[in-house]
């Protein structure tokens, strides 16, 4: 998306609106019923002797908020000094959880807040609309659709898409800054297509598509150019399409050289950043203006305007799985490589336990010699398969806390990521070459009944049931852990 003005003033042709600190604030404390009879705190700020016939706007979190009295006070007291009363009210948090969350029903809260508005006096309710952030913003085209007499809907750091889209682009882009692996970059739409069923997270799944229609009123969406998590292009230019269809072309978009949270200073979101400059101002100019009656062809400034937005990777539309196609599937092939571990490690200690006890031969019935001992080459194959099977689980866990770590950061560690992934990738040939080792020893090599190399030719032996096991769960967490490692990407 080309931008040719970078000036993010909001003003329409033919209204003039109250500027910030036009009026003193009041603030308020209030209690709103919202849905199921819960009630929270809520706080109004609205203009000392404002307009009679004010607009109003409800304030609605985003994912990483959740009382009035943290959240908003900037924003809402600037409003309320350009004339613009405002509402914030603390998240109910019994629906919404890390695992679960309740949209539809978070909608019916805010809307609650809504027509506590309406009610206000010196509201005109009528000028009645929302503001909302991130997360947020789903439920504000929630809300859209609940109710289309909204005045307008303000949307800033909208992740437009489903979260599960939405994350995938987010994590390559920031796996992208640091510096990682291709392999790892590649790993993440296979990650996050993943059904997450016995853990909840069904709300990644909410299908934002099904309500970016009901936008049929004013929009005004804000973007952060130092944001990596949002596609500040893509989403922007999906809402213009989705409100087009609609017959709504009253879309204004400006871009800010800040972070997620219209912040400046830093791209994390770091407590006490100052906002972006004219972000407020711009903010209450627009919702002053489009309550005034401004249409799509109302504007004297551009529709989309400000710092030149770049959006590396695009929200992927596919997410179906591969073959592994759930986090419980995951987890069980893990497990079973684990329990596969853990009986090959309980025989061999049995083993080493039996062994003063134990006659290194034995003769069947049928008259065959079973061998209850391996050459100290496969013993030491049989071990160095288990530790490097041991370690290679815990580095690849390390190495992806590490990750995890530089990612939030979004500190380069370019350098250190490609050589811990290569070694990663070293360490599982290794074990693949162990393995087929012990197999190829055991079975093939030396001929039938040749356990080693020392074993006489002219002599029928065989291993001893345990220590067929011992070969036969070793190749079994072998497997786990080559499915394992081709899923991650660390097989080459």
């Amino acid at each position: 998306m080309r931008v040719s003005d970078r000036d993010t003033a909001i003003s329409a042709k033919d209204t003039t609106a109250p500027k910030l600190g036009t009026y003193q604030v009041r603030e308020t404390h209030v209690t709103v019923t919202v849905s199921g009879g819960h009630t929270v705190a809520a706080i109004v700020r609205d203009p000392l002797d404002g307009p009679s016939d004010r607009a109003a706007v409800v304030l609605m979190h985003g994912a990483g908020t959740g009382k009035a009295a943290e959240v908003y006070g900037d924003v809402a007291t600037d409003l309320a000094s350009a004339g613009i009363t405002s509402i914030v009210q603390d998240k109910r948090l019994d629906n919404y959880t890390a695992l679960s969350r309740d949209y539809d029903a978070s909608a019916d809260d805010y809307l609650a807040a809504v027509e506590v508005l309406r009610g206000w006096d010196g509201v005109d309710p009528a000028k009645v609309g929302i503001y909302a952030e991130s997360e947020g913003t789903w439920i504000a085209t929630i809300m859209a659709k609940k109710d289309p007499t909204l005045d307008f809907v303000a949307l800033t750091s909208p992740p437009v898409y489903s979260g599960r889209q939405q994350m995938a682009m987010a994590a390559t882009e920031c796996l992208n800054i640091i510096g990682a692996p291709d392999g790892v970059v590649k790993l993440i739409p296979r990650l996050t297509s993943l059904d997450f069923g016995p853990f909840g997270l069904k709300y990644a799944d909410f299908d934002a598509a099904d309500y970016r229609g009901a936008l049929t009123m004013p929009v005004l969406v804000n973007y952060g150019t130092r944001d990596p998590s949002m596609p500040i292009e893509q989403g922007a230019q999906q809402i213009i399409k989705d409100t087009h269809e609609v017959g709504n072309d009253n879309v204004t978009v400006r871009y800010y050289p800040t972070n997620h949270q219209m912040r400046t200073g830093s791209s994390l979101s770091v407590p006490g950043l100052p906002l972006a400059e004219h972000y407020t101002e711009n903010l209450a100019d627009w919702i002053n203006d489009v309550a005034a009656g401004t249409a799509a062809d109302g504007w004297q400034t551009p529709l989309i305007a400000g710092t030149q937005p770049f959006q590396e990777f695009a929200v992927p539309m596919d997410m179906e799985p591969g073959l592994i196609s759930s986090v419980t599937m995951l987890l069980a092939i893990f497990l079973f490589g684990v329990l596969m571990w853990g009986a090959v490690a309980v025989m061999c200690l049995v083993s080493v336990l039996r062994r003063k006890r134990t006659s290194p031969t034995s003769v069947r019935k049928d008259g065959r010699t079973v061998s209850h001992r391996f050459a100290m080459p496969t013993k030491a194959l049989i071990v160095s398969t288990l530790l490097l099977t041991a370690a290679l689980t815990i580095a690849f866990m390390a190495y992806f806390v590490f990750l995890a770590k530089a990612a939030l950061a979004l500190s380069d560690q370019s350098a250190m990521l490609e050589a811990g992934w290569a070694c990663l990738r070293v360490a599982v040939i290794v074990s693949i070459v162990l393995v087929s080792w012990i197999m190829v020893r055991k079975y093939f090599f030396y001929g039938p009944g040749r356990i080693d190399p020392d074993t006489p030719k002219e002599v029928d032996m065989r291993m001893s049931a345990g220590h067929s096991a011992v070969i036969a769960c070793c190749g079994l967490c072998a497997a786990s852990a080559l499915v394992l490692g081709s899923f991650f990407n660390l097989v080459p």
